[in-house]
């Protein structure tokens, strides 16, 4: 009797692919539709904990958002909606061929199972492809995360001071002690000349210095590797000669102008032509920039971005002139008509554009760098995980060509599918937040 029993149960260990239709079909399940239910159950509760990981960014970003909406306002216009959209774009029909691969595998389709996969890996490649090019964007700009935040140019695109004073093709006055975190030359606070006046307005006179080095020979005392002085038999500090290169500054260039900002959106522009050289084709203060705190640093700009680096702009700016007396203010004054010229002027009432263009022409706000924190933290995980679906995807490409699924089997596939649509969905969630704010 328990011979009669166990014989047919080796033979369905034996051939248990015959009997499930499928050699991938594990003979622990009862069949195929067993398997492929556990392996469901078990990408969801990865998929689950996936949702977990990313809602602690989400919660990061709503409480910046709550506390600090200045930051997203200004920030969100580095970010250039035509590349999110594109990706976004592209994402979307990256899961219609990852649903359609399925359903091709369910079919059995084998050639539109290889061609949805390779458009998924092909859209994610391209997708990637994106990114790298608003990656490297922000790289040469130096508009990056944490203390790496110094950016070259404003979200409206308008040159800033940095602390590394190192922007292509600029050249700023600014002198910046990264040990104090605080400039020690090149910032002028006192060089408004009409407080009425909306931006900076200065009467500078810039020079610029080219720098050489030299080598020098110096003598200094000896220190071991820990820093402290060598002392030798007779008790006396042992010197060395060391070679330590000076650098020296010789002026080249001289230019003399009185700069005026450009005025507020809607009013008309002050009648005034910079002056013009060869090298210098424009140079102006830097609207307010934040590396000098309240004051301001001038900010040349030079056609040749090589150049610059063995230069120093030095800078002296003439304090605001003393307010003219008003004399007897209740005295009647004369005041010409003209015909047809209304004599009050009327108020122009900036709109929300006109206020977003001239927030974004200023310098960052402060933690503005935590902005970027949280978008690279949440596009840079999220790139890790297309990263990683093309990994998946690549595996199930070969496994497909060498014929492996059936409508018997196709769980793999599916749960990639499902997996890709978790990526998808979380970059549509990704892209209103960090690129569509206003």
């Amino acid at each position: 009797m328990s011979e009669q029993l166990h014989e047919p149960h080796t033979g369905e260990h034996a051939e248990h692919g015959a009997h499930h239709g499928s050699p991938f079909i594990q003979h622990h399940y009862d069949d195929a539709q067993h398997q492929f239910d556990s392996g469901k159950l078990g990408i969801w509760l990865f998929l689950a904990q996936e949702v977990l990981f990313f809602s602690a960014l989400f919660v990061a970003y709503i409480l910046y958002r709550v506390h600090h909406p200045e930051i997203y306002s200004y920030a969100h216009k580095y970010l250039d909606v035509k590349y999110g959209a594109i990706n976004t774009a592209v994402l979307i029909f990256s899961s219609l061929t990852a649903a359609w691969a399925v359903r091709c595998a369910q079919l059995g389709y084998r050639r539109g199972l290889i061609l949805c996969i390779a458009l998924t890996i092909g859209c994610a490649c391209a997708f990637l492809g994106i990114k790298y090019i608003e990656y490297s964007h922000k790289v040469h700009e130096h508009i990056l995360f944490g203390r790496y935040f110094d950016p070259c140019v404003s979200s409206g695109g308008r040159e800033l001071l940095t602390r590394n004073n190192n922007c292509a093709g600029t050249k700023s006055t600014v002198v910046w002690d990264y040990g104090a975190g605080a400039p020690t030359a090149g910032c002028f606070n006192d060089i408004d000349q009409d407080p009425r006046t909306e931006g900076v307005q200065a009467d500078c006179a810039v020079k610029e210095y080219s720098l050489t080095e030299t080598p020098r020979r110096v003598t200094q005392p000896r220190v071991d590797a820990d820093g402290k002085p060598v002392v030798g038999a007779d008790g006396k500090p042992v010197t060395e000669e060391v070679d330590r290169p000076e650098i020296t500054e010789h002026f080249t260039h001289d230019i003399t102008e009185k700069c005026v900002e450009e005025p507020l959106p809607g009013e008309e522009p002050a009648a005034h032509e910079p002056a013009r050289t060869s090298k210098f084709p424009c140079w102006r203060p830097a609207y307010q920039p934040a590396v000098c705190k309240k004051g301001v640093g001038i900010l040349v700009e030079y056609g040749d971005a090589e150049e610059r680096e063995h230069l120093r702009i030095k800078a002296e700016c003439k304090p605001p002139p003393k307010p003219a007396d008003a004399g007897d203010l209740l005295a009647d004054r004369d005041r010409p008509l003209q015909l047809g010229k209304p004599q009050i002027q009327p108020h122009h009432q900036l709109t929300v554009h006109e206020l977003h263009e001239l927030e974004a022409a200023g310098p960052p706000p402060e933690h503005t760098n935590m902005f970027f924190t949280i978008y690279f933290a949440m596009t840079g995980l999220h790139g890790i995980h297309v990263l990683f679906g093309i990994g998946v995807f690549t595996w199930l490409l070969i496994r497909a060509l060498k014929g492996h699924f059936t409508p018997d089997y196709f769980g793999p596939i599916d749960y990639a599918a499902l997996y890709w649509h978790i990526v998808d969905l979380i970059w549509i969630f990704l892209f209103p937040l960090l690129y569509l704010i206003h």
